[in-house]
This record gives C-alpha cells, structure tokens and sequence, in this order.
C-alpha cells in the first residue's frame, strides 16, 4: 500500500471575491469543516484505517462503533479505495459532531485517479459509494448523513455568499474551499502537495483572521 496525500488549497480569497468565482461557472464550492485532514484506506478486505498527511493517526482511535459503519458503504469487492475526509473530534466543541467524518473527494478506487475523472465525476463515484444520501446530519444541517458518524459533504454550484454567511455561526466549520469542476488529480499526489485548482476562504474569528 503506498500511502497518498490528498491535495491541499495552493490559493485563498476573501468572502467578497466569492460572487466572481461564482460567475465564472467553472467553480463548486464545500463546506470547509474545523477538523483533521483525514484520509481513510479501506483494503481490499475491508479494513479501514485512518491517515493523517502520512502516516497513522497518532493520538486518535476511531471508535468501534465508526469502524463498523463503513460496512454501509457501496464497496466493491476486491478492490482498495482511498476516500478524503476531515475527522471532527479534538477541536470539536459540540459533542454531537464528535468522531463524525465528512467525506469530500475519492482519491483511488481499485487504481489510483490520477488524470483520470474530473472533480465533478469523482463527486459522482463518491455519492455512489455512500448511496447517494439526501437527509442532512440533524444538528445543524451542514452535511449529508450516511450513517450516524460517517457523512458526506454538500457541493454548491451557486449562492456562494449566501453558503458563506450561513457558516459563520457554526465552530465546525471553518469557511468553503472552491474547487475548480474539470479538475483532475494528478500523480504528485504520493506526496505533500498544494493546487492551484482549490482556493479556500475561510471565515475571520475572534483573534483576527486565520494565518494562511
């Protein structure tokens, strides 16, 4: 197994540039959630295990009762997948959103993507392996459920503005990253990487704006 690192925002931008990104139409926007850059091996048998930029997740082990509900998802057999996820759990004030994880992009399915399916088709292959949810988690709304801790992030392809000002009330969530509907991973993605196709605009907070 070669371990990936899922790509990161090369760029930022302030909420009132959102409208132009908007307009573009080349743009989709997610919600940007306060937690652990989480990606998640499944092997081929069914095992799950949590990374963080590397290797294993040092002072986290999800609960059993998280592991067991990856078995809800639309696996095939035989093959490997690689799934990009934020972990929601040490920064995490609500206790309802602990050990929750929100799934954003699929990196490798039996193979790895690289050049492969555009970002919009890679939402499409993730909506699948999660069945294609449609109720959102029942706190706050700011996901779609899969199963009680495992979610699925929403994609907006407009209101963004409006999608930003929502947030702005929530401690989970951080702001939006924009992510660029034709993109394609690329095969850098065995290491630390940033790309130029996500931008991220994160909301300010009581101390000042976040250092990017």
């Amino acid at each position: 197994m070669r371990i990936l690192f899922p790509p990161r925002p090369k760029n930022r931008i302030l909420a009132g540039e959102l409208p132009v990104y908007e307009r573009s139409n080349r743009w989709v926007a997610q919600r940007k959630f306060n937690g652990q850059r989480n990606p998640i091996y499944i092997s081929s048998d069914k095992q799950v295990q949590f990374f963080n930029y590397g290797a294993p997740h040092a002072n986290y082990v999800p609960p059993e009762q998280l592991i067991r509900e990856f078995s809800v998802l639309q696996l095939e057999d035989g093959k490997d997948y690689w799934l990009d996820s934020e972990l929601l759990d040490k920064k995490t004030k609500d206790p309802r959103y602990k050990d929750r994880v929100i799934l954003f992009d699929v990196l490798h399915v039996g193979k790895h993507l690289f050049g492969g399916p555009t970002f919009l088709e890679r939402l499409a292959i993730l909506a699948e392996i999660c069945r294609n949810p449609t109720t959102y988690e029942s706190t706050h709304g700011i996901a779609l459920q899969v199963t009680e801790h495992i979610w699925l992030a929403e994609t907006f392809d407009h209101a963004f503005s409006e999608r930003f000002t929502e947030i702005l009330q929530y401690d989970e969530i951080e702001g939006l990253v924009l992510k660029r509907k034709d993109s394609k991973l690329d095969n850098i993605g065995i290491r630390k990487h940033e790309v130029a196709w996500q931008i991220r605009c994160r909301k300010p907070h009581a101390g000042g704006n976040y250092n990017f």
